[in-house]
């Protein structure tokens, strides 16, 4: 990319920070330039908004007994459902059943804290939630 072409608008999400791209000079050689993007901006907040939206939908439906709180800090760490699999290094069938209630109460103290490592919290905020 030319550095004629390079975005230098202000984004606000970065409080003042920029990012870095690598580019090619005349000469064909690469190096760093500051960028920042406008659109960028714009589709990083939309996703932000989508998982808080997630979140609140997964707060309802924990008060409903649907949806274990797995869900909720899946969304609240703006986590989708392939990430969360990856992370947690299980098998997706077996997450999926995890984010229901009724799953959720009878998994071990050992599974609940690969959870409780890929959120960042304790095991006691885990079982313990009150929404």
């Amino acid at each position: 990319m030319e550095k004629i072409d390079i975005p230098q608008e202000e984004n606000k999400i970065l409080e003042g920070h920029r990012k870095v791209m690598y580019v090619s000079d005349e000469k064909g050689e690469f190096h760093t330039e500051n960028y920042g993007s406008s659109v960028e901006e714009f589709a990083t907040k939309t996703a932000v908004e989508e998982f808080d939206l997630l979140a609140k939908e997964s707060l309802k439906k924990i008060q409903l007994n649907e949806a274990s709180p797995i869900e909720y800090y899946m969304y609240k760490n703006r986590m989708d459902f392939p990430t969360l699999v990856s992370v947690v290094g299980m098998f997706s069938f077996r997450v999926k059943r995890h984010l229901k209630m009724k799953n959720f109460k009878k998994l071990s103290d050992k599974i609940l804290n690969r959870y409780c490592e890929a959120f960042n919290i304790s095991l006691e905020e885990l079982k313990g939630f009150k929404v």
